[in-house]
């Protein structure tokens, strides 16, 4: 004999089929109101272009791999090639935009936070943030004096 369930329990298999045949109603493709001017969307917009410069970024990384693999002169190359007016000022524009893109991931890290860690509830957001960012901040500075000659 079957085991009875009440009815708000047992599956509905056909849930999201329509109340009668024919074709799928759907809306119209349009933008979202006052997309792209107002409300969360510039910073949304400016977040997801910030992720670019990481790309960006990483894909200048590798050419240097590639003219490490080429030799002294491919390497010797590459170096004179960043000394461009045109490389100087993306990486200007990719530091602040990889400098905010981070900011700002990192202060979503409190929002995501369970109520408690075992038996443990987590620090107030505060402490998180100033945690990451704090971290953030000497990893750069630690980068910079090593690339800087100044450490290692």
């Amino acid at each position: 004999m079957p085991e009875l369930q009440p009815p708000h329990l047992r599956p509905r298999l056909d849930a999201m089929k329509s109340s009668r045949p024919g074709p799928t109603r759907t809306a119209d493709p349009r933008p979202p109101d006052h997309f792209p001017a107002r409300g969360n969307y510039p910073v949304y917009l400016l977040f997801g272009v910030c992720g670019g410069f990481l790309l960006l970024t990483s894909l200048l990384v590798l050419r240097g791999v590639w003219a490490l693999v080429g030799g002294e002169a491919a390497w010797n190359a590459f170096v004179a090639s960043l000394s461009h007016p045109l490389y100087i000022g993306y990486h200007a524009l990719a530091l602040l935009g990889v400098v905010w893109f981070s900011l700002r991931f990192f202060s979503i890290f409190p929002k995501t936070q369970p109520a408690r860690i075992g038996p443990v509830k987590p620090p107030p957001a505060p402490v998180i943030l100033a945690i990451l960012n704090g971290g953030f901040a000497v990893a750069n500075a630690l980068l910079a004096l090593i690339l800087w000659g100044e450490l290692l």
